[in-house]
């Protein structure tokens, strides 16, 4: 009965493991993320180049 009861559990388990992978994956928030670092390192690359735009009160 106990191997059951964990047979169970663990099927549970891997169930709610792919509808929670479908979920992240269907909202396409790895894609947004990486266009958002992308975006990130064009920033840092530009605030490198003008330095002038950085304020020296800071």
């Amino acid at each position: 009965m106990l191997i059951f009861a964990l047979g169970l559990w663990f099927i549970g388990l891997v169930a709610l493991l792919i509808v929670i992978r479908k979920a992240v994956d269907g909202s396409r928030t790895s894609d947004k993320l990486d266009i958002l670092i992308d975006e990130i390192r064009l920033l840092r690359k530009e605030i490198r180049e003008n330095k002038h735009i950085i304020d020296k009160r800071m």
